[in-house]
């Protein structure tokens, strides 16, 4: 019962800061009254009397809740002092009692001998009191968690011999909790017969890693996830050896102890490469100052692009989006963690000319990310008069609003669906870049001289009804797993990197230019399924099945970022390409694209599906009830 208590006041966090300081306060209390008493008898006896009782107790208080206050005592996580906090404490009362013995001593005019066994004493019981409170916080939450994790215990060997992997086991060590260490892991043969800090090192050849285990390695920790995104097949034989792998992923919270941070490494660190650098600077100077509006600003792409515009101090970042609760979702973690950025939300659909024009009229945007749009192939064909009203008319309306507020940048989010498209959604996104990139190239039209910037990628990690996270889920629920084909690929690339090149792109580009990302290789699905079964340390075909389901209506095997008669051409970033497409001039396609939305606002989707057709040549349906369309020809 006692150990249900302690375990939901550390869930809840219930000893807060001012919780703690109200403690600290009565243990000087105490002290203080313990102090003075002592002092009065030994002094009492001597004939001697000492000042007013509350005159010693206040001037105690008050000038330790001064010091308190000033070195922030009461900062950090109790149960996570270190020898850091111990100083700052200690330096505090130092402080306080230098306080306490010159407004006894000289306003009071009291006896310096008396002052300073006072002082002495108190600051002596107050460290006991103050230390002896953490310590025991320290202690019991330790005993608490062997108690809890005695049963679950897991052992591990922690990769490498660097400074960081020793911290590591440190922290591990320091505090009780579910992983026991066994010894370190080195590929170092130099480090045969050597310990650390007691705990043998375990040495083996990069080409003989089957020797792990021969030596009974069951799981393997990793100080950081660079080990591995440098060094992709290292934990592919890990993971074929049925060895479990954990990571330590970066900081997020800088009073997080590190075994708390300890995770398993999920399918995202395997698919993730390392950083891709982007100029910051440039990127600054582009949004610095500068009015931002995102549409789709509370989807996977747009948050992500409002959390990096944060960091380069906008004026005013103005988040759109149609659906409320990711948008009021948005709008909290903006508060919490951006502290000092001006930042509005507005419930808007791009659909409505009227209520996004208001947009443009109270803010002014002088730069316009335009993320929203339907994105699920599935989907759209079965609803395809939506995917145009949203994804064509939505970016029709922004492009126009955008010339006549005279936006100094517009950037549109395309996909790699858009190239050779087999589906209404990814030529829905080609129609829209069409738009953007004809009236961008046109003088007559573009009058604002408004920079019109289209980037294409392909899928993200982790984005709203991904891959990944359906396959997650499956595994969790014991499966099976449902994959559309065997031979079916993918791109993938991480939210952050995806919107970085954005960001670049939007700043090197030129307008009319649609450019495509380096999304390295195209991964196969059904190796990526596999991998996540392995992760979960399950066995594919025997502890969770995988199930083919064939392609969905408009799916096609392998996504493309080019067009095969497009080319592309270098830019300053190594990452990031132009795409030579064709060109269309305005004049034409315009009435074209006013038909499309037209019956789809009708619903008259076979009509509007031919006029799509015809206007981008290469889209051929594949799997859907439009493909008996790609021969016919608009009346």
């Amino acid at each position: 019962m006692i150990h249900e208590i302690f375990n939901a006041f550390l869930k809840k966090n219930f000893l807060s800061r001012w919780v703690i300081l109200l403690i600290d306060l009565f243990i000087i209390l105490g002290v203080s009254i313990l102090s003075y008493t002592i002092v009065n008898q030994v002094y009492h006896s001597l004939s001697v009397v000492l000042p007013d009782f509350n005159e010693f107790i206040c001037i105690s208080v008050v000038a330790n809740l001064c010091a308190f206050l000033v070195f922030k005592t009461y900062h950090g996580i109790v149960r996570y002092s270190t020898f850091y906090e111990i100083q700052r404490i200690f330096i505090s009362l130092l402080v306080s009692h230098v306080i306490i013995f010159l407004l006894i001593h000289f306003p009071l005019n009291f006896s310096g001998s008396i002052t300073i066994a006072y002082c002495f004493i108190s600051l002596l019981f107050s460290i006991i009191g103050l230390l002896g409170f953490r310590l025991f916080i320290v202690f019991a939450y330790q005993s608490f968690l062997f108690r809890k994790n005695k049963d679950k215990k897991i052992s591990v060997y922690i990769y490498g011999t660097s400074p960081e992997s020793v911290s590591l086991q440190q922290s591990i060590s320091m505090y009780r909790n579910k992983y026991h260490i066994k010894g370190f892991i080195s590929l170092d043969k130099g480090n045969t017969s050597k310990r650390i800090a007691n705990y043998p090192i375990l040495c083996v050849e990069r080409d003989q890693l089957d020797d792990l285990k021969k030596e009974g390695v069951r799981a393997i920790l990793f100080p950081n996830d660079e080990y591995f995104k440098n060094d992709k097949k290292l934990l592919d034989r890990l993971l074929s050896l049925k060895i479990k792998t954990f990571v330590v992923p970066q900081l997020k919270d800088a009073n997080e102890p590190i075994h708390e941070r300890i995770r398993s490494v999920q399918i995202e660190d395997l698919l993730g490469r390392p950083e891709i650098e982007v100029s910051f600077g440039i990127i600054e100077k582009n949004v610095k100052g500068k009015t931002v509006l995102v549409t789709g600003a509370a989807g996977s792409i747009g948050s992500e692009i409002v959390r990096q515009l944060g960091h380069f101090a906008p004026k005013l970042i103005v988040c759109v989006d149609q659906a409320e609760t990711p948008l009021n979702e948005l709008e909290l973690e903006l508060r919490e963690n951006f502290k000092g950025l001006n930042f509005v939300t507005s419930i808007r659909d791009v659909r409505n000319k009227t209520n996004i024009a208001k947009v443009f009229n109270e803010f002014k945007p002088n730069v316009v990310y335009h993320a929203a749009a339907y994105k699920h192939v599935p989907m759209m064909e079965k609803d395809p008069c939506e995917a145009i009203t949203t994804n064509v008319q939505g970016t029709k309306i922004l492009v126009d609003l955008s010339i006549e507020y005279s936006v100094g940048m517009f950037v549109m989010i395309s996909t790699d669906k858009a190239v050779n498209p087999t589906n209404i959604m990814g030529t829905s996104k080609r129609i829209a870049e069409i738009y953007v990139q004809s009236c961008a190239m046109n003088p007559s039209i573009n009058k604002s001289n408004t920079k019109f910037v289209t980037t294409r990628f392909g899928n993200v990690l982790g984005s709203n009804g991904s891959v990944i996270p359906r396959f997650r889920k499956q595994i969790e629920g014991g499966g099976p797993i449902t994959v559309t084909d065997a031979n079916i690929t993918r791109y993938f690339m991480t939210i952050p990197e995806a919107c970085r090149l954005v960001l670049e792109a939007s700043v090197i580009g030129k307008s009319g230019h649609i450019y495509v990302f380096d999304m390295g290789e195209p991964v196969k699905i059904l190796d990526l399924a596999t991998r996540m079964i392995e992760l979960a340390g399950l066995v594919p075909h025997r502890d969770i099945k995988i199930a083919f389901s064939g392609l969905r209506p408009g799916e096609k095997l392998y996504e493309e970022l080019l067009n095969d008669s497009e080319i592309t051409q270098p830019t300053t970033h190594e990452k990031v390409m132009i795409a030579k497409v064709r060109e269309y001039d305005i004049e034409e396609v315009a009435p074209q694209i006013e038909e499309i939305i037209h019956k789809a606002k009708n619903g008259d989707k076979n009509r509007m599906v031919i006029l799509m057709k015809d206007l981008v040549p290469e889209f051929i349906s594949k799997n859907s009830e439009f493909e008996h369309f790609d021969k016919q020809k608009v009346e």
